[in-house]
Formats: structure tokens, sequence, C-alpha cells
């Protein structure tokens, strides 16, 4: 090492002679048990620090890229949920065109109706069919019929209303309403509003 080297290097040791003097002194007047503890200190401190460091330069950016990659497999699990709904979605609107441009003009709400009431065996319940004409839904005439079944068991109810839901058509029940009649306790009168969405 040239002397201009230590000449630039004489700042700091003659720092490190200042403060180190009086701490080997310091260290000299220690007993011999002193020096132990005081060893096992330094020892404990240094192991802090090198810990501190190792965490600091590698666990820090391991452990943030371990929380990236979960929140993005996350984020994957999550889009392909919302792909699957989507595709569920598709699958509803395809099926629901499927039965607009299979269903004829000529279909009648009220004669399929009456025909499974037949295969349902409560066509001589029916007591009453009221159509009428509803605001289109996106664009197709939308139709519905209030019946009145009267004198109707419940196992035969539900039979019914079962046929119409599994229907090949666009029909829902929007409301139902069930009263026990007061003569034959084991019977039911029945109103139900079927509704019906027609090609146009």
């Amino acid at each position: 090492m040239t002397e201009r080297s230590l000449a630039r290097f004489s700042p700091l040791f003659a720092s490190l002679k200042k403060y180190s003097i009086p701490l080997m002194e310091k260290w000299e007047k220690l007993t011999p048990r002193e020096r132990v503890l005081s060893s096992i200190l330094l020892l404990l401190g240094a192991i802090y620090l090198v810990s501190l460091l190792i965490t600091t330069l590698f666990l820090d950016p391991y452990e943030e890229a371990v929380s990236e990659d979960a929140s993005l497999k996350e984020e994957i699990k999550k889009a392909t949920r919302m792909s699957t709904h989507l595709r569920q979605i598709q699958a509803s609107i395809n099926k629901r065109s499927h039965l607009l441009s299979s269903d004829n003009s000529g279909f009648s709400l009220i004669s399929y109706l009456e025909q499974e009431a037949r295969h349902s065996q409560i066509s001589k319940s029916v007591s009453q069919m009221t159509p009428r004409n509803l605001p289109s839904e996106g664009g197709y005439p939308s139709v519905m019929v209030s019946l009145h079944l009267e004198k109707v068991d419940l196992a035969h109810v539900l039979i019914f209303i079962a046929r119409i839901q599994r229907a090949p058509h666009l029909l829902r029940i929007t409301h139902i309403s069930l009263e026990r009649r007061f003569d034959q306790h084991d019977l039911l009168d029945v109103r139900l509003d079927v509704q019906s969405i027609q090609p146009s």
C-alpha cells in the first residue's frame, strides 16, 4: 500500500485508535467472568446483525415474491370462476334463443296450459283461464294467463307446476296462491299466473 493510500485512510485509523484505546483499557479491567459475558453479548449482537442483513437482502424479497405469486394465483382463480359464470350465462342465452327460434308464431299459452292440466289430471279443476297481453320484453310479445283451480289436491298441483317449469317454451310462474277449502280440508283452491315470451 503506498504512502498516499495510507495518508487517505489516516483519519479513519485515528478515529479507530481514539475509540479503541479506551475500550481496550476497559476490557483489561474486566474480570474473566465479565469478559465471558461481554463476549456472549457481542456474539449475540453479531448474530442479530447478520440475521437482519440476511432478512433484508434475501427473505423480504422472497416473501414479497411469494405474496405476489399467491395474489396472481387468486386472480387466476377469480378469472376462471368469472369465465365459468359467463359460459353458463351464454349457455342460458343460447338455450332461450333456441326456444324462441323453435317456437312458431301459432303457439297458444292457453292451449298449452289446458294440455298440461290434462296430463296432470286436473283439467276438471280448472274453473277459469284469463289471458292478457303484457308489455313486450326485449322486443318480444309477452302474454300472461291467470288460472283458477278449485278442489285440487296438493300432489297434482305440484305435478302441474313441475310440468310448466320443464316446458320447452319460455314460461315462468309469476304468482301462486293456495287456500285450503273449508268444506274439504284435504283439497285446495289455487290461483296461478303464468307468463310466456313468444316470438314476434
